[in-house]
């Protein structure tokens, strides 16, 4: 008796054979949610700089509208609005776990890349449009910034919208789909800033090319459209700055006080320049895992060499740096990883891959930054240059197939014309200004996290998807040059990801013959097709080529799933990250959730323990000294110079007021000064409060060697705890 999945003539029923691109599509969705969500409680809260701003936020409407760091409204966060928004109405409705905070990044990479397929189904088919989404749910970056609650994949959603409007509007030609399109880019500036602009070259460009309108009415659409992108996104910013500013919080990392001066400088300028840091010295996530009631202790992960990688096979946990991913290996090696290592260790343990080339010390070689990367250890981007994209440090996060892109353009752009251009040419011009704007700005921008190369996937993705369909198409047909695109791009794409992976020891045992095998065996049904013109061997060809040019990305994104990062301020993936960190989702009724060392916990306990309410819990200089005390207390701890200890939220005479009024008893002086910092009240304080003995809460103050800022009072060197009486 047949099955009921055939009909009486013994084929498939019609509706599956019809629908099949929609079942691989689910398959591709579920796949990108698992990646982005799996075990997504066990990253804790992320970022606790982000993460103290959203319980702040949860706690009044006013810190929500302002954004504010801490719950009193001192000081807010560097950043606009709509995402930590986001994050907090979902704080609100499933309850302060560091998962809700994470959901809505998640979604959002699952969410675009159903977009991607939507974006490319209607002008090049069902086979393209499913690679395409393959590649970018692959995209190592696109994993990593799924699973932190920063707010890139919400942008990145949003620039996707905004690209089917656009798309929709060349095709209807009507103004309020492009309308539509502007709106949603000033949407992503409030979720970004200037980073939801990096589209509007493309955006321009493309809508004024393959737009079927006259060129008066289409600049005239233009105008509006930026007045709109404008108003949008500066709607927020002039309600903050036009708002009497001794009644909002201070806008963090501004210089004086406004937003307008934020989007100039500290997320303008200096990100170009790399003056002032970008925000990038801190690391700020601490992380204590419990079984239970009670918590359990031990060492971080085993110590790599002084800015080396780990070797590779010679870790002490079960997990093997660059080998697959095990799931049963013990996760009671680590007391926090969630950003925070232990600062006993050498202070370069783990460190990431250097921005030399593949030849200059492998992955992890040389120093802990490039020349032009000033975001300190763990923020290796390089040298800014040409070739930036190809050093160790960012090829395995998001430019696996960059090669294959350049193949892929070159495939297409033989069939542009024009005296005649389609909508479906503006398709597949609008990838290509995307892949080449995001290239220009990563290779050439002075300050940025490697996390942030997300940016560059919608592009490889399109193109990747269109490009290898139509290289398939002419090797089939034999036409002219053009046939031998497909085999010699599979040689290039997995010829560069096979020297790539053979730096790393531990992965020449397996995932180089994986990569080396299955390129061998498309090449050889490539010839078998080209001779006898089997179509099945051509399909079979096709097939390993993907499975060739992909297992190294989708490796390196299983380490950004199976791995808690070292630091969550500054995620990448990688085979580092299971020598420096845990292995996640193997205990059960496991709990994780953000602070920190023994010594800390003890203060933070005596700081609870004599809180009066109406006062401030404590008050430091800097976003990193008190944000995992938000976190776990949820009380006003106030960090007066924000994130990057600059700002001037509290003068001289303002703190001596609220120590006169009873708001501020203790005070948290540590080693990490601030940008600009106030010496003057640091001055005032150890003048006039009383310094209390460690030995009153149980912690000590340790002198430690680790000379990178890192989040933890009692990791860095003379932390010191005062008291006004």
């Amino acid at each position: 008796m047949k099955s009921n999945l055939f009909n009486k003539n013994g084929n498939l029923l019609p509706s599956l054979k019809k629908y099949w691109h929609i079942f691989v599509l689910m398959g591709f969705v579920i796949l990108s949610f698992w990646l982005n969500f799996y075990a997504i409680s066990k990253i804790g809260y992320g970022n606790a700089y982000y993460a103290a701003a959203i319980r702040s936020m949860t706690q009044s409407f006013k810190n929500f509208f302002f954004i504010s760091f801490d719950p009193a409204g001192t000081v807010s966060v560097d950043k606009p609005p709509l995402a930590l928004w986001v994050q907090a109405i979902f704080v609100m409705i499933f309850g302060y776990h560091g998962w809700a905070m994470l959901l809505p990044q998640a979604l959002a990479g699952t969410g675009s890349c159903i977009l991607i397929y939507v974006l490319i189904a209607k002008y090049f088919g069902r086979p393209a449009v499913l690679i395409s989404a393959l590649v970018f749910a692959l995209t190592p970056a696109v994993v990593v910034a799924s699973r932190n609650n920063t707010m890139d994949m919400q942008l990145i959603f949003v620039l996707l919208v905004s690209t089917w409007f656009l798309f929709k509007g060349i095709e209807k030609s009507k103004w309020r789909y492009l309308f539509l399109a502007a709106f949603f880019v000033g949407l992503g500036f409030n979720i970004k800033m200037l980073q939801a602009y990096m589209i509007l070259p493309t955006v321009g460009l493309v809508y004024l090319l393959f737009s079927k309108e006259t060129i008066r009415k289409r600049i005239l659409a233009s105008v509006i459209s930026i007045v709109i992108i404008l108003v949008v996104s500066f709607s927020w910013v002039l309600a903050v700055d036009l708002y009497p500013s001794n009644s909002r919080p201070y806008v963090g990392s501004s210089t004086n006080n406004t937003v307008t001066e934020l989007i100039i400088g500290h997320n303008g300028i200096e990100r170009l320049s790399g003056q002032g840091g970008g925000g990038g010295r801190i690391g700020r996530t601490w992380q204590r895992v419990r079984s239970g009631p009670q918590g359990t202790g031990g060492q971080g992960g085993p110590q790599g060499t002084s800015g080396q990688p780990p070797q590779m096979g010679q870790q002490s946990s079960n997990a093997q740096a660059g080998g697959p991913p095990n799931q049963n290996s013990s996760n009671n090696n680590t007391s926090r990883n969630n950003g925070q290592p232990n600062t006993t260790h050498n202070k370069n343990r783990g460190t990431p891959p250097s921005g030399g080339q593949f030849n200059q010390g492998g992955p992890g070689g040389g120093q802990g930054r490039g020349n032009g990367a000033r975001g300190g250890v763990g923020n290796d981007i390089g040298t800014a240059g040409a070739l930036r994209l190809w050093t160790s440090s960012l090829y395995g996060q998001a430019t696996w197939l960059i090669i294959l892109a350049l193949f892929c353009i070159t495939a297409c752009i033989r069939k542009f014309n024009m005296k005649k251009l389609t909508l479906e040419q503006g398709v597949f011009a609008y990838w290509c200004i995307w892949l080449i704007t995001m290239c220009i700005f990563f290779s050439f921008a002075s300050f940025y996290h490697r996390y942030y190369l997300c940016m560059v996937a919608p592009g490889i993705a399109g193109l990747v998807g269109i490009g290898i369909t139509q290289m398939y198409k002419e090797f089939r047909d034999k036409r002219g040059w053009q046939k031998w695109l497909l085999p010699l791009s599979l040689l290039a794409t997995s010829g560069v990801a096979s020297v790539y992976v053979w730096s790393y020891s531990a992965l020449r045992t397996w995932l180089v013959p994986l990569i080396i095998v299955t390129a061998i065996f498309s090449l050889g049904f490539m010839a078998i097709h080209y001779v006898s013109r089997k179509k099945l061997a051509l399909i079979a060809a096709t097939g390993l080529m993907l499975i060739s040019i992909l297992a190294g990305p989708f490796y390196w994104t299983l380490t950004a799933v199976m791995y808690v990062p070292e630091n969550s301020t500054m995620p990448y993936a990688g085979p580092e990250l299971a020598s420096t960190t845990k292995t996640v989702g193997m205990t059960a009724n496991q709990e994780t959730y953000v602070t920190a060392d023994s010594a800390t916990l003890s203060l933070e306990k005596y700081l609870v323990s004599h809180y009066k309410k109406g006062s401030y819990l404590v008050v430091s200089q800097k976003a990193n000294d008190v944000a995992g005390f938000i976190v776990d207390t949820g009380l006003p701890a106030v960090a007066y110079g924000g994130f990057l200890g600059s700002d001037n939220s509290i003068s001289l005479a303002k703190l001596k007021s609220l120590v006169k009024e009873g708001k501020i008893t203790y005070f948290l002086i540590s080693g990490q000064s601030g940008f600009n910092s106030n010496a003057e009240i640091t001055s005032y304080v150890k003048a006039n409060a009383t310094l209390i003995d460690p030995s009153e809460y149980g912690g000590t103050i340790s002198e430690s060697n680790n000379s990178s800022t890192q989040f933890g009072s009692f990791s860095n060197q003379s932390t010191t705890l005062y008291c006004f009486k």
